[in-house]
């Protein structure tokens, strides 16, 4: 363990962990190599340092790991991304693997986003909707569960507690809903902008 002096030449604690020009070339070695396997902490465990340690040593040499590449996507996880692509990251990722196909849920998210999947939904959750009409959204969990305003889950994982998962209401539903049960919609309260372009397409 190497130890350090002060100024007066007594010495000072111990380095726990020094970083000697042995393990520095290691660190080096492994950053430049990492295929995302768990190379460094492998290294860790094998120097017997905390991954912290050899992580941060890292970042001050300016050493950023290599991320493992995700393979590209086949036309069939496309089709299955954009059919559940309503649905929460973490069941899409469920939708995939029984396909056969593997993803993590942060490469789903970014996949959806680029293909913008979410936006040719063209729809809203339950408490958005409130909001556009001026009621509270218990009305609209009413209209859903009493099958006047089709909507479907998201599939997320909140828990009762948290108000269950989240419905999610495609516009040309609730322009169905609308145009179907006027009489229970107060023109007053909702926003007209939104009501127009929602009647109009």
């Amino acid at each position: 363990m190497c130890r350090t002096k002060g100024l007066s030449g007594q010495s000072l604690k111990p380095l726990r962990w020094p970083i000697t020009p042995e393990i520095h070339d290691k660190i080096k070695n492994a950053y430049h190599t990492i295929t995302g396997n768990g190379e460094i902490l492998d290294l860790a465990r094998c120097l017997g340092y905390p991954r912290w340690k050899i992580t941060r040593y890292a970042v001050q040499q300016g050493w950023i790991a290599k991320q493992k590449k995700e393979p590209n996507w086949m036309d069939k996880e496309l089709k299955i991304l954009e059919r559940s692509a309503h649905l929460s990251p973490e069941v899409i990722q469920r939708h995939l693997k029984g396909a056969g196909f593997r993803r993590s849920a942060i490469a789903i998210q970014l996949k959806r986003k680029r293909m913008r999947f979410l936006q040719n939904l063209q729809g809203q959750s339950a408490r958005m909707l409130s909001e556009c009409l001026g009621v509270d959204v218990k009305f609209v969990t009413r209209a859903i569960q009493n099958g006047r305003l089709k909507a479907h889950r998201r599939g997320t994982e909140r828990t009762p507690q948290q108000g269950g998962d989240i419905y999610y209401i495609k516009d040309s539903a609730i322009k169905t809903y609308i145009l179907e049960n006027l009489n229970e919609i107060d023109i007053r309260k909702v926003d007209k902008y939104w009501f127009v372009d929602i009647l109009t397409n």
